[in-house]
């Protein structure tokens, strides 16, 4: 018996090291004008910490940027612990060895002094992982996981997100659909979550649209149709270049927090708001405009109809990357939702006239809903990213064929 006690305490100690003892994640992050890189990586490095127990270090080149999605920041701390992460300064790679897993968001460049250190560490003691951007083109698939051979005999893994199984996945909490369905079971939440941003309520049986895009030609147009239009509309207008292309139409300055009225539109000026708040709007609207990445899939998980105005590319390579997330999100879909999405989400992102497609998309909400609730469902049946990014950070992988 005494062995036996002896036993369970030497495995409780076991367990309390093994329990001190996390697995350091260090994520490194580029902030870019749009927030759709800081955006992912501040909610992947929560999830890491939250629901993976996971030691994490986020490296951000842009506290103050950063701060406007995330308050808590103190933009002139090199080092500070915030929700469960530990967030530093771009610089304070140069003071701190590798952690056990070091992830690049989007081909952000390290420090080099840094870099030699993780050569040195090998294979044996670390794994080192490029996170991309996301994508639905096919040749993803292919590409997902492939090693990188780098100096000091250490593979940088390329991780790819995406919408099929053979992809990396999306960034989903393991609470989100759920905490989704019970804030909109709630009659209070919406007036409270609007309450809170300083926004009236919407009149009744308006629509309300949530507008989170790039600046586009005629927008003018639109804002017109949607002020003469017999049912009203409230539109939600996030802070940026949208807002400044909203002023010009209104011929004032609009400024975040304020709202006016013109005919049946009445237009609101969102101020930043932390990732949670945003998720909320995304619930409360009927309609989400969204950009960029991190929006772009919010947007998908609040199961809303949507339009997706892709980052405009120089070389058209964005016409592309539309293309083949219309094919896999309108796949199955019917051919109403076919014939009033394509001509939307084209328009939208060629600057072309938006009158016929939109009052098009207007008819079809019934059928645009059901349609988002599926294709949300049917990504929610695949594993998350933060899942399958502690999987590859896990296992050395030695084929398919690197990328030299």
């Amino acid at each position: 018996m005494r062995v036996v006690h002896q036993t369970i305490r030497n495995c409780g100690a076991c367990a309390t090291l093994l329990m001190n003892h996390r697995e350091t994640w260090d994520l490194f992050c580029h902030v870019v004008d749009n927030f759709g890189d800081i955006g992912v990586g501040w909610r992947l490095a929560r999830q890491l910490a939250h629901e993976h127990g996971r030691n994490v270090r986020l490296f951000v080149d842009d506290l103050n940027t950063y701060r406007l999605i995330c308050p808590q920041i103190n933009p002139r701390l090199a080092q500070q612990s915030v929700d469960g992460v530990q967030v530093f300064s771009w610089g304070r790679q140069l003071q701190l060895e590798p952690g056990d897993v070091v992830v690049e968001l989007f081909g952000c460049k390290l420090a080099p002094p840094y870099v030699e250190r993780v050569q040195q560490r090998g294979p044996d003691r670390m794994r080192w992982i490029n996170l991309e951007h996301l994508s639905a083109e096919p040749w993803v698939e292919g590409s997902h996981l492939r090693p990188s051979p780098q100096p000091g005999g250490i593979n940088k893994l390329f991780f790819f997100p995406g919408f099929t199984p053979a992809t990396g996945g999306l960034i989903r909490e393991a609470d989100l659909l759920t905490r989704r369905d019970a804030w909109q079971a709630m009659p209070a939440a919406r007036r409270i979550a609007l309450r809170s941003l300083n926004l009236p309520p919407p009149p009744e049986h308006a629509l309300t649209i949530l507008l989170f895009s790039y600046a586009r030609d005629r927008l003018e147009s639109w804002l017109q149709s949607l002020a003469a239009d017999d049912r009203p509309t409230m539109l939600w207008i996030c802070p940026g270049p949208i807002l400044s292309a909203v002023n010009n139409w209104l011929h004032m300055e609009l400024l975040m927090g304020q709202t006016t009225v013109r005919g049946s539109l009445t237009l609101c000026a969102l101020p930043y708001v932390p990732q949670d708040r945003f998720d909320e709007l995304l619930w409360a609207a009927d309609i989400c405009i969204v950009r960029g990445e991190d929006s772009f899939v919010r947007a998908q998980w609040a199961a809303r109809p949507m339009v997706w105005h892709i980052y405009p590319q120089h070389d058209d390579a964005h016409d592309k990357k539309l293309g083949a997330f219309m094919d896999l999100y309108l796949k199955d879909a019917p051919a109403e939702v076919r014939d009033t999405v394509i001509p939307l989400w084209t328009a939208w992102n060629k600057g072309l006239d938006l009158e016929s497609a939109w009052s098009e998309f207007i008819a079809a909400l019934p059928q645009l809903r059901r349609h988002a609730h599926r294709w949300c469902n049917h990504l929610a049946t695949q594993p998350d990213l933060a899942h399958q990014l502690i999987v590859a950070g896990r296992v050395e992988r030695s084929s398919p064929a690197p990328l030299l």
